[in-house]
């Protein structure tokens, strides 16, 4: 295995096992602070964090037939970074996303390039699941 694949299986690893923290941290946030405004939508997004971490995780372990997945969980991220970035365009956001926002935009550029390099398939492919 090249050492790039390597170091890129151990970031997908390391990233996706980051994921399960923020997730426990939102749906423990949601039912301490009990909101029935938003108490559905943190622990769902929650959950999410933690089988997005877990697909991560799973996915380092065989990234030639699990590249699909780290490709979705970049372009999730960039729509993330979107979001962020229309909603600082409209109104007022905590400080604190703006950082956040901009390295998931640079994950996901690692994730789409890593993958694509890692797997030498092309980017169209992996996007629509095709792993050979």
């Amino acid at each position: 295995m090249k050492r790039s694949t390597y170091l890129f299986k151990k970031l997908v690893f390391i990233t996706g096992a980051f994921n399960f923290p923020i997730g426990i941290g939102l749906i423990a946030q949601s039912l301490i602070t009990v909101n029935p405004e938003t108490l559905i939508i943190q622990t769902v997004l929650g959950t999410f964090l933690l089988f997005a971490g877990a697909s991560l995780v799973w996915a380092s372990r065989d990234i030639q037939t699990r590249a699909p997945i780290i490709v979705w969980n970049a372009l999730v991220r960039a729509v993330g970074f979107g979001s962020v970035l229309l909603t600082y365009s409209i109104g007022e956001i905590p400080t604190t996303f703006i950082p956040i926002a901009a390295m998931d935009l640079v994950l996901a550029f690692v994730y789409i390039i890593g993958s694509v390099k890692a797997t030498e398939i092309a980017f169209s492919k992996l996007m629509i699941g095709k792993t050979n």
